[in-house]
């Protein structure tokens, strides 16, 4: 055997295990605080550990890991909390392609088309404004926290900083916003069914 092909084998085995001792490294300092994003992000429990373990192979193959890490703890988790709602996006956007293509085979195979009639347009106005009605009756907290999650996308820690309270507070009140907004929507689709 040549041992020049040796010496490259042997470096590149080398770099992958120093590769895999960071990225070791990483995964146990920073996967709690994934899993409670992802949890915080309304990311199925099941789902977590396939989104972590996603990530983490990511890592074992992303260029100049080494370098992007050799910062500070603070920049390593918020290099990590970023691909990890780039996978979260992605999961998402993938799944939403695959049920409006089930939606649509499913149209098709019955000899439905999707078209937006006036009343389909009306019943979804007046289904937005009684939601919007929902949010607006909420207590100030309750609303803030929920938009902040849903429209700026920010995670619980990001909100507990900015209302000023705990984490475990702006859990309480997402949980009771989105309590809240599932029993309105139940309302709402009975009394669709009644009106049909």
């Amino acid at each position: 055997m040549n041992p020049r092909n040796d010496n490259i084998i042997d470096l590149a085995s080398a770099q992958r295990s120093s590769r895999k001792r960071v990225v070791q490294t990483l995964f146990e300092r920073h996967a709690e605080a994934l899993r409670l994003f992802l949890r915080g992000r309304s990311v199925a429990p099941e789902e977590i550990d396939d989104l972590l373990q996603e990530l983490f192979t990511r890592l074992m193959d992303a260029h100049r890991l080494e370098e992007k890490m050799a910062d500070s703890t603070g920049s390593s988790r918020s290099y990590l909390l970023t691909m990890a709602n780039g996978l979260m996006v992605d999961r998402w956007r993938k799944e939403q392609v695959r049920n409006a293509h089930a939606d649509a085979v499913r149209n098709v195979e019955q000899g439905h088309t999707d078209e937006l009639s006036p009343e389909r347009i009306v019943a979804a106005q007046m289904e937005l404004e009684a939601i919007k009605a929902v949010i607006l009756d909420m207590p100030l907290n309750w609303r803030v926290a929920l938009l902040l999650q849903r429209m700026r996308n920010m995670s619980y820690e990001d909100i507990a900083l900015h209302m000023g309270v705990q984490v475990k507070q702006v859990d309480n009140y997402l949980v009771r916003a989105l309590r809240r907004l599932r029993k309105a929507r139940r309302r709402i689709e009975a009394a669709g069914e009644q009106s049909c």
